[in-house]
């Protein structure tokens, strides 16, 4: 038998197990007749019937009420609970309560945690697929931006007239994500290419820290997009 177990008395009382117990039945017809525990396990419907006539086994309903996001059910005590009209059904009841502020605070936290994880899940993503240009993509990671820094320095200095050519090994080409060469002929080459890896880095970057902001700044981080407004 399932508990907890709630009986209707005679008296209209209700009498409730929440686990097996022994227990004494008393009648308005009988002799109080004492119980062992084991009967819990032992009986049937039919048998309760029979040694309990007068006791009328409840369904328990347990249907809590809707609630706003800024409420709580608190569940009344179960003097408070309900019989339906024919007294076959227990129903619990509960009060609606103003959810504590700092639970309130805890809950706005953790939301915004989880969406600015989103937002950086999403800004390592985009870095992940690499600069556009040429055709190509190119990785921005730090080694990457590094090398392309030396790269324009030394565009730089050929352009300046302080070396006195542009490296062949640059000329060739910048290796690309897929592993193809993008020729640089020319110090501009360089330049360009590097500018856009830097443009690309520095635009994703800057706009995951907007969304960022914007979450932790928002009454309802939930609604920021995290897709939303990235740049090519």
């Amino acid at each position: 038998m399932p508990f907890p177990m709630f009986f209707l008395l005679p008296d209209n009382s209700v009498k409730a197990f929440h686990h097996p117990a022994d227990f004494i039945y008393t009648g308005t017809d009988s002799d109080a007749i004492a119980y062992p525990a084991q009967v819990w396990m032992l009986w049937s419907p039919a048998d309760w019937s029979s040694a309990c006539p007068e006791w009328r086994p409840l369904v328990l309903i347990d249907e809590p009420p809707a609630v706003g996001a800024d409420q709580i059910l608190e569940r009344k005590g179960e003097a408070d609970w309900t019989l339906d009209a024919e007294a076959l059904t227990l129903s619990i009841t509960y009060t609606v309560k103003p959810k504590p502020a700092d639970l309130l605070a805890s809950e706005l936290e953790a939301v915004r945690s989880t969406k600015v994880r989103a937002i950086q899940a999403e800004r390592d993503r985009r870095l992940g697929l690499g600069a556009l240009h040429g055709g190509k993509r190119f990785s921005n990671s730090d080694a990457s931006r590094t090398d392309l820094g030396g790269m324009a320095t030394t565009a730089g200095l050929v352009a300046m007239g302080a070396l006195s050519a542009w490296p062949d090994s640059y000329a060739q080409g910048w290796i690309a994500i897929d592993n193809t060469r993008l020729p640089l002929p020319t110090p501009a080459d360089g330049i360009a290419l590097a500018a856009a890896v830097a443009l690309s880095y520095s635009a994703t970057v800057q706009h995951a820290r907007d969304l960022k902001d914007a979450a932790l700044s928002a009454a309802d981080p939930a609604a920021v997009n995290e897709l939303a407004g990235w740049p090519d």
